[in-house]
């Protein structure tokens, strides 16, 4: 595979997800036109850096982007429906961990800045309509799990700072979660949610928030 000299923002452009230096709500990846848009995209930039994708048709499309180095992106996309992942990451030491399985038409988005990071999404949906969720970490040693099983269900996770938790569960139907959290050292809450509930919340001014 060629090297293709472009920076992160440039990459992150091609999957219509803005550049990870802006802290701004990251919007869901565009749906392919048609289940022969399916493929892997991988682009590097760096030395010691992994990517894997593992799809199994239809509709499945995965694209990662990653730019520094020793950072790690996995994509795991199984059953029909119409399944998008995309990862972009910035800086050295990343994990980014996608899996989808199941019915509907499945999106989902990490984006990881700094250093040692770590962000893990499940998803499973055996019908229904579309599950989704954006994830974006900036800052160092963060650390990101949510799992969603059900349908019509969406997260928005952010956090900015160091050293910061979050682990969600989101089971059922109709299902919105929006998390924000700015500073360092803030607490992991567990939030757990299971069918038509709500909750958005913003923490700051860490440690101990």
């Amino acid at each position: 595979m060629p090297i293709v000299r472009l920076s992160l923002k440039a990459l992150l452009a091609l999957f219509a997800i803005p550049s990870v230096a802006v802290a701004e709500p990251v919007p869901a990846p565009a749906a392919p036109e048609s289940a022969s848009e399916s493929g892997a995209y991988i682009a590097q930039i760096g030395a010691g850096n992994e990517a894997s994708i593992e799809q199994a048709e239809p509709g499945a499309r995965a694209s990662i982007a990653q730019e520094g180095n020793g950072n790690r992106a996995t994509i795991v996309q199984k059953g029909s429906g119409g399944h998008r992942a995309e990862v972009g990451q910035a800086g050295t030491d990343h994990v980014a961990e996608i899996a989808q399985d199941g019915s509907g038409e499945n999106l989902l988005a990490i984006l990881q800045a700094g250093g040692q990071n770590h962000a893990e999404i499940r998803q499973y949906n055996e019908g229904g309509p579309t599950n989704s969720a954006i994830a974006s970490q900036q800052g160092r040693n963060n650390v990101l799990a949510l799992v969603q099983d059900g349908s019509d269900n969406q997260a928005h996770l952010v956090q900015n700072g160091d050293g910061n938790a979050m682990t969600a569960a989101q089971s059922g139907n109709l299902n919105r979660l929006d998390w924000t959290q700015n500073g360092s050292g803030l607490s992991d809450l567990h939030i757990e949610q299971q069918g038509g509930a709500t909750i958005q919340l913003i923490q700051s001014n860490g440690p101990g928030n």
